[in-house]
């Protein structure tokens, strides 16, 4: 087949002698293309778009000449430009299909760059904006090899050179509706694009969280919501010196909001230092304790002094709090000791209890106090119920993620109950729909309404997650039941819209995909509109649903009887790498199979439903849940293999019917290997769903588990030292505080910053407050968007402790697992068998060492000191836990095994240390392993039992035995009487 020959307008076009012919027939083809896919087809495999890339390239402003200088921009040249732009855009409305020769050109990068450039006319901001914003509502989802990802048009904008170009869009006044567009279409790109933490980590840095804080601060000022004493603190170090000028009325503030929340989720530093910003200072400046204006005396000199009785009046409630309706005392009395809050002052946002692996480190578990909530968090509570329409969905969502990273009061719990659930619930309702919606120009995707449903189950699964008393107000609310319905509308029929339009004349030939170049080669044509806002309406369905019921069977059951399982069973289902380009047909039944996203949201929920013995052993065997989850598990993409493991570990439990289908299934070789994957979350779902299958298992499967895994990799993992990480941490504090010592590394900008260091030098300090005393009180030029020296360091040292403390948490994490791993593999029938076996294969030497060296406590010395200083570092509890229970096991063995535990140099010394914990759980293991040392099972061991109780007498087990006589734990206190007397009777002292 040969290439089709272009059409005549492209050789028109490719051909003009002059700029104004060129136009003309620029303009010409912008009409013909506007709402003509097939025409679109045609100019596109005709080459259409290398045309156009040459016309942007040619006429683009600020172009080098021939000897160097730089050429102005003629008008001619100006409209050749936008007329190209349009034709873009018109192209990009066409869907996957047209954005496919997008990216394989260069015409994206051109646009940026225009859009860079300090020459960019202003009538090229828009159309810009629009095309990229275009583009980035089409990109498809993503769906195993013929979608992936795509990251390209984020990894384009979110470039250093193109990421300045947004700060100084964003940080324009609302001061002409061209200004005000550009804003909102730059923040709703940040909002639909920023999912990678090294973008947020960037617009962070870079100063556009700043600029989009200055927005906030607008509309609070349009509003009238800045604190009253707000004008006293105008001139002090981090504010804006001014006000800033108030929002129009018809400026949007959900773009604001949305691009705000990407950037700070999942992180509590991006989100103090959005806090801490120049904007929100301003307008909502910290409260200090002050004095009464009686306190206050003037002397005669003028100045003002103190009366004697002067005492500080202690801070009221925040005055936003005032303007939002009182909740009821009782509950808010019982919210603040809700299981989710314990007692020892943790609140807010602790650790999931939905997790797979414990998160000793959580950086978020930490609550704000009281006095420390900012008040933008009543604010976004007035707003969301003031406004309506997207405004209302993203001030929710915003102030979500603020309760989530910790950084709310505590009694929000049921302020969020009362005002916030019932909100989103009825956003839920089917006959929900919003006011003037037919008044709204369409783009061709869909409808704000259908927007709104489609966004606010992820905002209220992230609300009730993890905690109880939400998540009971939800349910009792209906949600389970509006939620349940609305999945099973998710699978009704959806009719595709994208046929191609009739020509009057004949179409070009079909050229020979194979012989196009990639900027002239169609891509597949993607999910409509339309059904993509169907998937993601289920994905977020599918996450409410797993948020709503972890802790309650009652809950599990509710959704049994709402007779959604089978539906949740369909959307584990992949769509098929082979599905059939016709979109003539009705789409959406379970064959169709479901994007990526959905996927991972369908096996959260699935694995929310396996907590229930009952709903296990009944509903989810008869929707068949298991053979999905095992297709799912050697998925192409890395993410739904680890989810599709963690719900394949409560699948493996001992008392699932399953756990034998996972064995004949072959399974285990597939853990096998993931437990070897590079990446720790995969390892860890993997170890923890073979911990699971080897309990009370056949010896032969455990065998074929430590022959699988490899004797070297467990002998890897179990002698790697857990404090090496720690040590190396706490070293580089030390030398965060010592005289002159400082460590330098590049920030996402390329610059060096000083991450061990976070405080500024006096040098710094000064030129700081300099800055901001000189600063024209009404006047904010651009740089003030880029944070000060103090505040990036700061953002910058915490990013960097986030990135250490979870790598921490991860190789923590595998350990633990691993050491539980072999606990299960050696207990249960046939344990002494097996100790043989792990002995054998992995060597006894080997495995005591590794078991002692993990209890050994450690301290790392300070040579930069003067003085001779060593700080002492803790094994993590999880570590101390799991090694424990494995040596407990080791010494419930034979004779000869436990003369082994007791004849090694180091490891019940290093075990003696801990008797006296703080961890309830290592105290009662250490008991248990003297008791199973020196538990007489027949006569013929009697002997050696009094040898090994002498040497632990010997070893002063009997003092810390009689230390934990009075321990407040009633189990340990009962364990420890068997255990001396025990001891008393082999080894009398």
């Amino acid at each position: 087949m040969t290439r089709a020959a272009a059409p005549p307008i492209l050789l028109q076009l490719h051909s003009s002698e002059s700029v104004s012919s060129q136009i003309n027939a620029l303009r010409t083809l912008k009409n013909e293309v506007i709402g003509h896919d097939q025409r679109k087809e045609s100019y596109v495999t005709g080459g259409l778009i290398p045309i156009l890339t040459e016309v942007l390239i040619s006429k683009r402003p600020g172009k080098a000449g021939y000897n160097g200088s730089v050429v102005g921009q003629s008008p001619q040249d100006c409209d050749a430009c936008l007329q190209a732009i349009l034709i873009t855009g018109s192209l990009a409305q066409g869907g996957p299909t047209f954005l496919a020769p997008i990216f394989s050109s260069n015409i994206l990068p051109t646009l940026l760059s225009i859009l860079s450039s300090p020459d960019c006319p202003a009538s090229f901001g828009l159309p810009i904006l629009r095309l990229l914003n275009t583009i980035a509502d089409r990109l498809p989802l993503q769906s195993q090899e013929q979608w992936p990802r795509d990251m390209r048009l984020a990894d384009l904008v979110f470039t250093t050179e193109n990421i300045s170009c947004l700060r100084r869009i964003v940080a324009q006044d609302y001061s002409s509706p061209r200004n005000q567009a550009s804003i909102e279409l730059a923040a709703g790109l940040i909002g639909k694009l920023c999912t990678e933490e090294v973008h947020k980590t960037a617009l962070a840095e870079s100063g556009v969280l700043d600029a989009l804080a200055v927005k906030i601060a607008s509309f609070v000022v349009a509003q009238g919501f800045v604190l009253p004493d707000a004008e006293s603190h105008l001139h002090e170090p981090g504010a804006l010196g001014d006000l800033p000028s108030p929002a129009p009325a018809s400026a949007q503030l959900a773009p604001i909001l949305r691009a705000i929340t990407v950037i700070i989720e999942q992180s509590k530093w991006r989100a103090e230092h959005f806090l801490s910003s120049p904007g929100i200072v301003t307008v909502f400046p910290k409260q200090v304790p002050g004095f009464a204006p009686s306190d206050v005396k003037k002397g005669p000199w003028g100045a003002t002094y103190l009366s004697g009785s002067a005492v500080p009046r202690p801070m009221g409630a925040n005055p936003v709090d005032y303007l939002l309706p009182s909740i009821p005392l009782a509950h808010a009395k019982s919210s603040t000791s809700a299981a989710n809050f314990p007692p020892l002052g943790h609140g807010g946002s602790h650790r999931r209890h939905s997790h797979s692996f414990p998160t000793p480190f959580s950086f978020a578990d930490m609550s704000t106090p009281d006095e420390d909530e900012n008040s933008i968090v009543p604010w976004l509570l007035c707003i969301l119920r003031a406004e309506s329409g997207m405004s209302r969905l993203m001030a929710a969502r915003l102030v979500t993620v603020l309760f989530r990273l910790g950084l709310a009061k505590k009694h929000r719990v049921s302020m969020f109950s009362y005002l916030l659930i019932p909100i989103l619930i009825r956003m839920l309702d089917k006959d929900f729909r919003l006011p003037n919606e037919d008044n709204v120009t369409s783009d061709g995707l869909i409808s704000p309404t259908q927007r709104m449903k489609e966004e606010s189950p992820a905002v209220l699964a992230n609300l009730v997650m993890d905690d109880q008393e939400l998540q009971k107000h939800a349910v009792e609310g209906g949600a389970l039941k509006r939620l349940s319905q609305l999945l099973k509308e998710t699978y009704n029929p959806v009719p595709e819209s994208s046929r191609p339009m009739w020509q009057a004349e004949g179409g070009c030939p079909v050229s020979d995909p194979e012989t196009l170049t990639p900027e002239c080669r169609l891509g597949p044509p993607g999910y409509s509109p339309t059904l993509c806002h169907v998937m993601r309406y289920r994905e977020g369905i599918l996450k409410a649903l797993a948020a709503l019921v972890p802790f309650k069977d009652e809950y599990r059951k509710a959704v049994c009887e709402n007779g959604v399982v089978p539906y949740i069973i369909d959307s584990l289902k992949p769509r098929p790498s082979d599905a059939p380009a016709d979109t003539s047909m009705p789409k959406n039944t379970a064959a169709d199979g479901n994007p990526t996203p959905t996927l991972l949201a369908a096996c959260g929920a699935a694995r929310m439903l396996t907590r229930s013995v009952s709903v296990l052993r009944t509903s989810l065997i008869d929707a068949g849940v298991a053979q999905p989850l095992f297709v799912l598990i050697s998925h192409p993409d890395l993410e739904v293999q680890i989810a599709a493991t963690a719900a394949i570990c409560n699948l493996a439990l001992d008392f699932s019917p399953m756990k034998e289908a996972i064995i004949s299934a072959d399974i285990i070789p597939i853990l096998c290997e993931h437990a070897h994957s590079s990446n720790t979350k995969l390892r860890i779902e993997s170890l923890w769903a073979l911990k699971h299958v080897v309990y009370n298992t056949a010896n032969d499967i455990r065998m074929k588990v430590v022959e699988a895994l490899g004797p070297d990799w467990i002998r890897q993992i179990i002698s790697q030292d857990p404090l090496r990480a720690l040590a190396k941490r706490g070293m580089e504090e030390e030398m965060d505080h010592g005289a002159g010592l400082a460590m330098g590394r590049s920030n996402s900008a390329g610059e060096q910053v000083d991450i061990l260091n976070p405080m500024e030098d006096a040098s710094e300090r000064e030129e700081d407050l300099k800055m901001t005393d000189t600063m024209p009180p009404s006047k904010m030029s651009l740089e003030m968007f880029l944070p000060d020296a103090r505040r990036r360091r700061k953002l910058v040292l915490h990013g960097s402790l986030e990135q250490s403390t979870q790598s921490r948490q991860d190789d923590i994490a595998v350990q633990e697992q691993t050491f539980d791993l072999l606990r299960n593999i050696i207990c249960g029938p046939g344990a002494s068998e097996m100790i043989d076996h792990f002995f054998q294969e992995i060597g006894k030497d080997d495995i005591l060492d590794a078991l002692a060296d993990n209890l050994r406590p450690r301290s790392i010395q300070l040579p930069h000191r003067r003085e001779s200083s060593s700080r002492s570092l803790h094994v993590p509890v999880e570590i101390l836990t799991s090694v424990t229970a494995l040596i407990i096991h080791l010494a419930a063995g034979l004779p000869r095994h436990r003369e082994l535990l007791v004849s090694h140099r180091d490891l019940l010394r290093s075990l003696t240390n801990y008797f006296t914990h703080s961890h309830r759980e290592v105290r009662v293991n250490c008991v248990w392993v003297i008791i199973n040392l020196i538990y007489e099972e027949d006569q013929s061991d009697r002997e050696g039992c009094r040898e090994r109780a002498a040497q632990l007498r010997h070893l002063g087990v009997a003092d810390r035995l009689a230390s934990l006589e009075d321990d407040s734990d009633l189990d340990i206190k009962e364990r420890t009487k068997t255990a001396v007397h025990l001891l008393n009777s082999l080894a009398p002292a």
